[in-house]
């Protein structure tokens, strides 16, 4: 027996036929077509128009990344958890956004990412040779010191044969802390 479904849209409650996509609602918990929540394109097309990102800030606190988002229309959205993802170039939030939107904030969420790494260390190498101990390392924004000789005072200070800004230097530090204990259990196990 052949039967027909109406399909009304669950955002404004006209009947519609769609027009090459029908639009849903995902819900893992229907299992009857009839509980399907469809979509119309003109409802559609008003929550894409709606998603048009003025702008975005992110922030991240004790490993959760939020972000705020104003859009065209004057609407704010404070603190929502949202997931970066790289490989397909968009940020997933807590609300349901269109992707045109989610790579719109993935574009904003990148800059603010290199923005904030750049002062980081990316890698930094120790060389210890007679008398001299000197470091090797490089930021994420691309500062570069090469072979630059050092000491550790008695105040637990590091001195620098040349000027090294000091957000590098506190990051040196922690990192031949580290070096240094690593040596530490290597020579006792010998």
């Amino acid at each position: 027996m052949i039967r027909t479904l109406e399909l009304i849209c669950s955002e404004c409650g006209n009947t519609f036929v769609p027009d090459g996509k029908l639009y849903y609602r995902d819900n893992f918990l229907t299992t009857n077509i009839r509980d399907t929540k469809f979509i119309c394109q003109e409802c559609i097309a008003k929550w894409q128009a709606k998603w048009q990102i003025k702008s975005a800030s992110f922030t991240e606190k004790d490993y959760v990344l939020t972000v705020d988002i104003e859009l065209e229309d004057g609407s704010v959205y404070h603190n929502m958890d949202c997931t970066p993802i790289e490989e397909t170039g968009t940020v997933v939030v807590g609300e349901d956004i269109p992707v045109e939107a989610q790579r719109r904030l993935y574009a904003v969420y990148d800059a603010w990412d290199k923005e904030r790494k750049a002062h980081y260390l990316k890698d930094c190498i120790f060389t210890d040779e007679f008398m001299r101990t000197s470091f090797t390392c490089e930021t994420y924004g691309g500062e570069k010191f090469d072979n630059v000789a050092f000491r550790v005072t008695v105040r637990g200070e590091l001195q620098t044969e040349i000027p090294v800004p000091d957000y590098i230097k506190k990051q040196i530090l922690e990192a031949y802390k580290l070096y240094e204990a690593q040596n530490m259990e290597e020579t006792i196990e010998d």
